[in-house]
């Protein structure tokens, strides 16, 4: 009897390790960023940046119209850091208004911002761009579950020299429910993975030039 305890309280032991051994050899899957960014964060806006204005493309997407409101309104959160900053905004220029070949549809050109950055006598532009998931993008991921990530794009360009100062690029993937089965895209939550995504890249976005400008 004794023996043969010994013996099953040994197997149940190998049996024990063995499965240990097997939870450690299997890795595990990495977490995926909420958000990345492309500016190294030793990197300082020049201080000769002193008077700046603000463009971004025009967009009918409401979601993405809130989204450069909230860029552009918190630019002039700036201003905590250099209190001589002057900052113009794009819908507050009538001179932008009325250039015939500016057009605020699109994407905005860099050689486009700097025509206006000279027609305003401002020193430098800081230009927005956001990009999203396509409709075609939308209409596949209700079928296979998959989505592009948005894109929010800043970038300070020096109206005089044409010199690039400030480029930062951030990603925001759009977050899908981790399920053991394949898992598709609802539109109510898509729609909400959206603002997600979006409001991450914002946020990101402001905090990487408020620390540029420190």
């Amino acid at each position: 009897m004794i023996l043969r305890w010994g013996t099953a309280h040994k197997s149940v032991a190998l049996l024990l390790l063995s499965a240990l051994a097997g939870c450690q050899a299997a890795p595990s899957a990495p977490l995926r960023p909420l958000v990345w960014q492309t500016v190294p964060p030793e990197l300082r806006v020049p201080i000769n940046v002193e008077r700046l204005a603000v463009l971004y493309p025009k967009t009918y997407n409401r979601l993405v119209v809130d989204a450069y409101a909230r860029l552009a309104g918190a630019t002039f959160w700036l201003k905590e850091q250099r209190p001589s900053l002057r900052i113009l905004e794009r819908f507050d220029l009538p001179a932008i208004q009325h250039e015939q070949r500016f057009q605020l549809s699109g994407s905005v050109s860099d050689e486009s911002a700097l025509r206006v950055g000279r027609l305003l006598g401002v020193d430098s532009v800081l230009l927005y761009r956001i990009e999203e998931p396509s409709v075609r993008d939308r209409a596949l991921a209700k079928h296979f579950g998959d989505l592009p990530p948005f894109t929010v794009t800043s970038k300070i360009i020096m109206v005089e020299s044409g010199e690039v100062v400030y480029h930062n690029v951030v990603t925001a993937p759009i977050a899908r429910a981790h399920l053991p089965v394949p898992h598709f895209f609802s539109d109510p939550e898509m729609d909400h993975q959206f603002r997600a995504a979006l409001d991450r890249g914002v946020v990101q976005t402001v905090a990487d030039l408020r620390h540029a400008f420190r």
